[in-house]
């Protein structure tokens, strides 16, 4: 009730589940029946995993853990909760940077790289900083080209061909602490694997996101639903090859790499600690300014 309190003043923090499942482990239940005691544990693993979502996406100190895999496992089990969804528009005048208060409390989204994890800051106090940015590594951008986006983190069987196919070739050697040799094989452990070896995180500077009143994403649809239909996502385009399309691109290899290619024109290697060079699309298609 404290902390729900707080948030009249916009001041949030983690749940503290994980030190009531330590207090709960390591005192005696024995005031319990068997029966009882299953039915308690039972419903505080509910309360613990909804817990833990939560202190995943306010983190403490600015140490955001909410990853790509967790924001498509929340979506497939939450969202039938909501029916309909607002519109967002992305204010590129309210910026925030990693490390630092925002200068709203909300959502933020990466200014230049479109699969780094949403972040949510707030002012109320310093553990409301934004974090690093949270997207994929060389690794992580292969699997979302072969797998694409409908089939990562939903298809065990596709992505334990991936993670298999990983291991055999020696680009994927990390099993993570609760899995060993053979289990990337098993679809049932072999999306685990995965989470463990696509990420890589980085500071990097943020856009405000704002909900639009009133406005709802299928009202957006039958605006749209006579004019044809046009894909806005551009495939990650590997160093070496020519640039599919004209305009501002970006790559995760190094900071601040946003520039402007000519259809046609072969876009370059870079060197740095991410890995194989990939270009992708930047959502921000402005001229800089000086």
């Amino acid at each position: 009730i404290r902390l729900i309190a707080r948030r009249a003043n916009e001041s949030y923090s983690g749940t503290g589940a994980y030190q009531c499942a330590r207090m709960i482990s390591e005192h005696s239940s024995m005031w319990m029946t068997v029966g009882e005691e299953e039915r308690f544990k039972e419903e505080f693993q509910k309360v613990y995993r909804y817990a833990r979502r939560i202190d995943s996406v306010c983190g403490s100190g600015g140490q955001k853990r909410i990853s790509d895999d967790m924001m498509s496992n929340s979506w497939e089990r939450y969202s039938d909760i909501f029916p309909r969804l607002p519109l967002f528009r992305v204010r590129t005048d309210v910026e925030g940077e990693s490390g630092k208060i925002p200068p709203r409390t909300g959502v933020y989204i990466a200014q230049d790289d479109p699969n780094t994890t949403l972040q949510f800051g707030w002012t109320g106090n310093t553990d409301g900083r934004l974090g690093k940015a949270i997207t994929f590594n060389a690794l992580g951008l292969k699997a979302l080209a072969v797998l694409g986006r409908p089939a990562l983190w939903r298809d065990d069987d596709k992505i334990t061909v991936f993670v298999s196919d990983a291991f055999r070739r020696g680009i994927m050697t990390d099993y993570g602490m609760m899995s060993g040799p053979g289990d990337e094989d098993d679809p049932r452990k072999a999306p685990f694997i995965l989470t463990q070896n696509v990420y890589t995180q980085r500071p990097c500077k943020w856009y405000f996101v704002e909900m639009i009143d009133g406005e709802y994403d299928d009202e957006a649809e039958t605006v749209e639903s006579s004019a044809p239909a046009a894909s806005s996502r551009r495939p990650n385009v590997p160093a070496g090859t020519p640039c599919p399309e004209a305009g501002w691109w970006f790559t995760p290899v190094k900071p601040d790499s946003r520039r402007y290619f000519k259809q046609g024109e072969t876009m370059p290697a870079l060197s740095g600690d991410y890995g194989q060079t990939f270009w992708q699309w930047s959502p921000d298609q402005s001229t800089p300014t000086l």
